[in-house]
């Protein structure tokens, strides 16, 4: 055993002892299986079969999730128990909807199983670290999601993404390396092209790193009665004026499924506006309906296309668009997932 994993395995002992109060908490010989846990851990009465990863990112998470199913079978008479170094909001929603117990080393924890109930919160992420993290979902990699979700059922070589993309085949490379190592892209039998393993937790893995305010953004007040009625009428004028567009968040779901009516409407493009007023927009600090946004990254326009008159990127982007804005977009957001993103797993 490596010198990190005696130390996570110390730090589990002792946070289970203190939590479950036992004076001694037992590292158990492992199964002779092929599929096993990390670890067993003998708390007392209670036996815990333990996934550790060294990230939250949810591509770890959902791989870990689903060895835990496995070791179910390997330790039946275990409680499954996901460990990080530190859980955050958006994976703990994940794993929250997969009702599987978890605990950083951090000290939280949301632990359920036979005569145990543990839930631990606002202990503070003491693994953070500066700079930024390596991800397929940087604005300029996440072309590559962005390309294979809009078809997930497609096997694509490496020379089909660079022609989709219109990035170089070194980078679609290791992006690629980066999406096969977190098992988000697989080969398909008998084939050298890769398909989506899960569209679903392929979004889920973009929508926690993604971030709208990434994207910069100019508020504008427009004369109308509605969203809709404003909405027609800047794209009606930015087609006119010839400004590359593509409505997104609550105004593409709106014309996508007419569910959740909406006051801001949010559209990218592709240049900063040089004389808004001319199409009608007034700046301001706040009361805005308006959201003039120029992305940090081109890929939000792939496959836009004119829904109901209107030019909208693509159910995907939307959605990803729709965790930074207001109103109903939450609901927007579940609506577009369950109804027009199609996928099946």
């Amino acid at each position: 055993m490596t010198d990190h994993a005696n130390t996570v395995e110390r730090t589990l002992r002792d946070l289970l002892g203190t939590w479950l109060g036992v004076p001694d908490v037992a590292a158990l010989p492992l199964p002779d299986e092929i599929v096993r846990p990390d670890y067993v851990l003998q708390a007392g009465t209670t036996k815990f079969a333990v996934e550790a990863k060294n990230t939250d990112d949810i591509a770890h998470v959902d791989y870990a999730i689903r060895q835990l199913a496995a070791v179910q079978y390997t330790v039946p008479d275990a409680v499954p128990l996901l460990v990080v170094p530190y859980m955050g909001p958006k994976a703990k929603r994940y794993v929250g909807s997969h009702d599987v117990s978890w605990m950083d080393l951090c000290g939280n924890a949301d632990i359920r199983g036979p005569g145990v109930r543990i839930l631990i919160e606002g202990q503070p992420n003491r693994f953070a670290a500066p700079g930024r993290p390596s991800t397929a979902f940087s604005p300029k990699a996440s072309r590559i999601a962005r390309v294979m979700l809009a078809a997930p059922d497609r096997r694509w070589s490496q020379s089909e993404l660079v022609h989709e993309t219109g990035l170089s085949g070194g980078y679609v490379s290791k992006v690629l390396s980066r999406l096969a190592e977190d098992e988000l892209v697989v080969p398909q039998p008998g084939d050298w092209r890769l398909a989506v393993r899960s569209p679903s937790t392929m979004l889920d893995a973009w929508t926690q790193v993604y971030d709208f305010a990434k994207h910069s953004v100019a508020k504008f007040h427009m004369v109308g009665r509605t969203g809709p009625e404003v909405l027609a009428a800047l794209t009606g004028r930015l087609q006119a004026a010839g400004v590359d567009h593509a409505a997104t968040g609550l105004a593409a779901a709106w014309q996508i499924s007419q569910y959740a009516d909406f006051r801001l409407a949010a559209v990218f493009v592709a240049e900063p506006l040089l004389d808004p007023e001319k199409l009608g927009l007034r700046p301001v600090e706040q009361g805005e309906n308006v959201w003039i946004v120029t992305p940090n990254d081109a890929g939000v326009f792939y496959a836009a296309k004119d829904v109901n008159g209107v030019r909208c990127v693509r159910p995907v982007q939307a959605y990803l668009d729709l965790a930074g804005q207001p109103e109903r977009a939450k609901e927007a957001a579940a609506e577009l997932r369950s109804h027009h993103l199609g996928w099946s797993e």
